[in-house]
Protein backbone atom coordinates (compact mmCIF):
# COMPACT_ATOMS: atom_id res chain seq x y z
CA UNK A 1 0.00 0.00 0.00
CA UNK A 2 1.24 3.16 -0.67
CA UNK A 3 2.23 5.89 1.92
CA UNK A 4 1.25 9.77 2.18
CA UNK A 5 4.68 10.46 1.50
CA UNK A 6 4.43 9.00 -1.84
CA UNK A 7 0.84 10.42 -2.43
CA UNK A 8 1.75 12.09 -6.74
CA UNK A 9 -0.30 14.47 -8.02
CA UNK A 10 -3.55 14.66 -7.54
CA UNK A 11 -3.82 16.03 -10.92
CA UNK A 12 -2.94 12.91 -12.43
CA UNK A 13 -4.89 10.72 -10.06
CA UNK A 14 -8.03 11.93 -10.67
CA UNK A 15 -6.80 11.98 -15.15
CA UNK A 16 -6.25 8.35 -13.99
CA UNK A 17 -9.25 7.36 -12.29
CA UNK A 18 -11.96 9.11 -14.40
CA UNK A 19 -10.56 7.88 -17.41
CA UNK A 20 -12.25 4.92 -16.35
CA UNK A 21 -15.33 6.51 -15.23
CA UNK A 22 -16.24 8.02 -18.42
CA UNK A 23 -15.62 4.42 -19.65
CA UNK A 24 -18.35 2.95 -17.50
CA UNK A 25 -20.59 6.25 -17.56
CA UNK A 26 -20.79 6.05 -21.21
CA UNK A 27 -21.81 2.66 -21.47
CA UNK A 28 -24.85 3.38 -19.32
CA UNK A 29 -27.83 2.43 -20.83
CA UNK A 30 -31.48 4.71 -21.28
CA UNK A 31 -33.21 1.69 -20.07
CA UNK A 32 -31.13 1.21 -16.70
CA UNK A 33 -31.23 4.94 -15.46
CA UNK A 34 -34.07 3.02 -12.46
CA UNK A 35 -31.78 0.35 -11.86
CA UNK A 36 -30.50 -0.24 -8.21
CA UNK A 37 -26.79 0.71 -7.15
CA UNK A 38 -24.68 -1.06 -4.68
CA UNK A 39 -25.66 2.45 -2.88
CA UNK A 40 -28.97 1.07 -1.56
CA UNK A 41 -30.29 4.46 -1.49
CA UNK A 42 -29.40 5.79 -4.81
CA UNK A 43 -30.83 4.19 -8.45
CA UNK A 44 -28.28 4.56 -11.26
CA UNK A 45 -29.72 7.55 -12.17
CA UNK A 46 -28.98 9.30 -8.73
CA UNK A 47 -25.47 7.79 -8.70
CA UNK A 48 -25.01 9.59 -12.20
CA UNK A 49 -26.27 12.96 -10.52
CA UNK A 50 -23.48 12.12 -7.03
CA UNK A 51 -20.91 11.49 -9.56
CA UNK A 52 -21.35 14.78 -11.07
CA UNK A 53 -22.24 16.56 -8.54
CA UNK A 54 -18.78 15.70 -7.25
CA UNK A 55 -17.04 17.36 -9.83
CA UNK A 56 -19.42 20.45 -9.68
CA UNK A 57 -18.13 20.60 -6.21
CA UNK A 58 -14.99 20.27 -6.20
CA UNK A 59 -14.64 22.63 -9.37
CA UNK A 60 -16.71 25.45 -7.05
CA UNK A 61 -13.97 24.28 -4.19
CA UNK A 62 -10.79 25.44 -6.93
CA UNK A 63 -12.50 28.58 -7.72
CA UNK A 64 -13.84 29.91 -4.32
CA UNK A 65 -17.26 29.37 -5.03
CA UNK A 66 -18.76 26.28 -3.73
CA UNK A 67 -22.08 25.90 -5.03
CA UNK A 68 -24.96 24.53 -2.40
CA UNK A 69 -24.65 20.95 -3.20
CA UNK A 70 -23.53 18.03 -0.41
CA UNK A 71 -20.80 16.21 -2.22
CA UNK A 72 -22.51 12.83 -0.09
CA UNK A 73 -25.44 12.91 -1.58
CA UNK A 74 -27.24 12.10 -5.18
CA UNK A 75 -27.08 16.11 -6.10
CA UNK A 76 -25.63 17.63 -9.01
CA UNK A 77 -27.32 20.94 -10.97
CA UNK A 78 -28.77 18.19 -13.25
CA UNK A 79 -31.04 16.94 -10.57
CA UNK A 80 -34.29 15.58 -12.32
CA UNK A 81 -32.51 15.30 -15.74
CA UNK A 82 -33.17 11.46 -16.97
CA UNK A 83 -31.74 11.64 -20.23
CA UNK A 84 -28.33 9.52 -20.16
CA UNK A 85 -26.74 11.33 -22.74
CA UNK A 86 -27.23 14.56 -21.50
CA UNK A 87 -25.96 13.47 -18.21
CA UNK A 88 -22.79 11.38 -19.46
CA UNK A 89 -21.84 14.92 -21.12
CA UNK A 90 -22.46 16.16 -18.19
CA UNK A 91 -20.10 14.19 -16.75
CA UNK A 92 -17.29 14.46 -19.37
CA UNK A 93 -17.33 17.79 -19.23
CA UNK A 94 -17.30 17.90 -15.37
CA UNK A 95 -14.41 16.25 -15.65
CA UNK A 96 -12.50 17.95 -18.31
CA UNK A 97 -13.57 21.34 -15.80
CA UNK A 98 -11.95 19.74 -12.63
CA UNK A 99 -8.71 19.01 -14.46
CA UNK A 100 -8.30 21.86 -16.20
CA UNK A 101 -8.83 24.57 -13.12
CA UNK A 102 -6.86 21.67 -10.62
CA UNK A 103 -3.83 22.06 -12.93
CA UNK A 104 -3.39 25.88 -12.66
CA UNK A 105 -0.32 26.88 -10.71
CA UNK A 106 -1.50 27.04 -6.74
CA UNK A 107 -4.74 25.62 -7.58
CA UNK A 108 -4.49 22.84 -4.78
CA UNK A 109 -2.72 25.16 -2.35
CA UNK A 110 -5.91 26.96 -0.87
CA UNK A 111 -8.27 26.59 1.75
CA UNK A 112 -12.33 25.60 0.42
CA UNK A 113 -15.08 26.54 3.19
CA UNK A 114 -17.39 23.41 2.71
CA UNK A 115 -19.82 21.99 4.82
CA UNK A 116 -17.33 19.71 6.69
CA UNK A 117 -15.44 23.18 7.22
CA UNK A 118 -12.18 24.49 6.08
CA UNK A 119 -10.38 21.79 4.44
CA UNK A 120 -7.45 22.04 1.46
CA UNK A 121 -8.06 21.83 -1.66
CA UNK A 122 -5.49 19.73 -2.48
CA UNK A 123 -7.24 17.17 0.47
CA UNK A 124 -10.80 18.00 -1.24
CA UNK A 125 -9.11 16.45 -4.70
CA UNK A 126 -8.40 13.21 -2.95
CA UNK A 127 -11.73 12.57 -1.42
CA UNK A 128 -12.72 13.13 -4.95
CA UNK A 129 -10.38 11.04 -6.63
CA UNK A 130 -11.37 7.95 -4.06
CA UNK A 131 -15.01 8.66 -4.36
CA UNK A 132 -14.70 8.76 -7.94
CA UNK A 133 -13.18 5.18 -8.33
CA UNK A 134 -15.23 3.09 -5.57
CA UNK A 135 -18.02 4.51 -7.28
CA UNK A 136 -16.96 3.59 -10.98
CA UNK A 137 -17.07 -0.47 -9.56
CA UNK A 138 -20.77 0.41 -8.01
CA UNK A 139 -21.75 1.91 -11.14
CA UNK A 140 -20.27 -0.70 -13.37
CA UNK A 141 -21.87 -3.08 -11.03
CA UNK A 142 -25.00 -2.05 -11.13
CA UNK A 143 -25.24 -1.71 -15.20
CA UNK A 144 -23.56 -5.32 -15.78
CA UNK A 145 -20.19 -3.63 -17.04
CA UNK A 146 -16.61 -4.83 -16.41
CA UNK A 147 -16.35 -4.07 -12.96
CA UNK A 148 -12.15 -3.79 -13.09
CA UNK A 149 -10.24 -0.94 -12.06
CA UNK A 150 -6.54 0.64 -12.79
CA UNK A 151 -4.72 -1.70 -10.38
CA UNK A 152 -2.10 1.26 -9.61
CA UNK A 153 -5.21 3.46 -8.84
CA UNK A 154 -6.63 0.97 -6.18
CA UNK A 155 -3.36 0.23 -4.26
CA UNK A 156 -2.72 3.69 -3.73
CA UNK A 157 -6.87 4.51 -2.85
CA UNK A 158 -6.99 0.95 -0.65
CA UNK A 159 -3.66 2.13 1.57
CA UNK A 160 -5.00 6.02 1.74
CA UNK A 161 -8.81 4.75 2.75
CA UNK A 162 -7.29 2.35 5.45
CA UNK A 163 -5.05 4.89 6.74
CA UNK A 164 -5.59 8.32 5.52
CA UNK A 165 -9.12 8.60 7.38
CA UNK A 166 -11.11 8.93 4.36
CA UNK A 167 -13.42 6.17 4.99
CA UNK A 168 -13.61 6.37 8.95
CA UNK A 169 -14.87 9.81 8.14
CA UNK A 170 -17.67 8.44 6.02
CA UNK A 171 -18.76 6.38 8.21
CA UNK A 172 -18.57 8.59 11.36
CA UNK A 173 -20.63 10.69 8.92
CA UNK A 174 -23.20 7.85 7.84
CA UNK A 175 -22.73 7.65 4.18
CA UNK A 176 -19.75 4.97 3.97
CA UNK A 177 -21.31 1.14 5.36
CA UNK A 178 -19.79 -0.98 8.10
CA UNK A 179 -16.87 -2.86 6.34
CA UNK A 180 -17.19 -6.24 4.79
CA UNK A 181 -15.10 -9.28 5.33
CA UNK A 182 -13.54 -10.90 2.40
CA UNK A 183 -10.80 -13.64 2.23
CA UNK A 184 -6.76 -12.35 3.05
CA UNK A 185 -6.44 -14.23 -0.21
CA UNK A 186 -8.89 -12.02 -1.98
CA UNK A 187 -7.09 -8.97 -4.55
CA UNK A 188 -6.50 -5.54 -3.42
CA UNK A 189 -9.51 -4.50 -5.57
CA UNK A 190 -12.16 -6.46 -3.54
CA UNK A 191 -10.24 -6.17 -0.76
CA UNK A 192 -11.03 -2.35 -0.96
CA UNK A 193 -14.76 -2.86 -2.33
CA UNK A 194 -15.14 -5.05 0.97
CA UNK A 195 -13.75 -1.94 3.25
CA UNK A 196 -15.79 0.45 1.43
CA UNK A 197 -19.26 -1.85 2.50
CA UNK A 198 -19.86 -3.68 -0.42
CA UNK A 199 -19.99 -6.77 -1.16
CA UNK A 200 -17.09 -7.65 -4.26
Amino acid sequence: MASESETPNPVEMLRKTTLRAKEVVAGVKQSQVQDPTPCSEWDVCGLLNHLIGGLEFTAGCIIGDVPNIRPNEAESSYMGETDVTVLIRAYHAGVDRVLELAANPGALDQTATTPFGEMPVERIMMGTVMDQLVHCWDLARATGQDTSLDTEMVEFAYGMLVSGGFADMGRQAGFVGAAVAVPDSASTQDKMIGYMGRQP
